[in-house]
């Protein structure tokens, strides 16, 4: 009489897997794969770290324009580089990016930041393509413009100031 038992309770255990749907196929990929529960752990801290990295290369690149303004004042288009005017444009912009930096790093304003962040690269890009063709400081920047719009994109973050 047992051993019906378990006959039974294993033909039910399998009309229920029948009955129930079907995962999809990425479900089941990402399930099978030996690192998939490391990337789940991982994955909600994606948004941050994207966020916290590109708050740097702006702090990093801010910092840098304030510091020595006058290596940056050719990167000013129409502008002769030796002029007060571009000297001042190279101040304001790394004003402006040390604070989007900031921003992003502290994760205040972070929509704001990031979008502020994706303008001003994209003006770098354009401005950098059309006065000295496609460069690989065109191709880096173009990356960190795609890292600015990935953060804007992004609506999980942690470690934000929320007021």
């Amino acid at each position: 009489m047992p051993r019906r038992n378990r006959m039974a309770r294993a033909a039910a255990r399998a009309a229920e897997r029948s009955a129930a749907p079907h995962p999809s196929p990425i479900a089941v990929a990402s399930g099978s794969h030996p690192g998939s529960q490391v990337m789940d752990r991982i994955q909600p801290w994606a948004p941050a770290v994207a966020r916290v990295a590109l708050g740097l290369v702006l702090l990093w690149f801010g910092i840098h324009e304030l510091i020595q303004p006058s290596l940056w004042t050719g990167y000013v288009p129409a502008i002769p580089s030796t002029s007060h005017l571009a000297l001042a444009l190279v101040l304001a912009h790394g004003w402006a990016l040390s604070v989007l930096g900031v921003a992003l790093c502290l994760g205040v304003a972070t929509r704001l930041a990031a979008a502020l962040s994706a303008l001003a690269l994209l003006e770098i890009v354009i401005s950098l393509s059309l006065t000295g063709g496609v460069t690989d400081i065109v191709a880096r920047d173009l990356g960190v413009f795609g890292l600015a719009v990935a953060v804007l994109a992004s609506d999980q973050h942690r470690l934000v100031l929320r007021g």
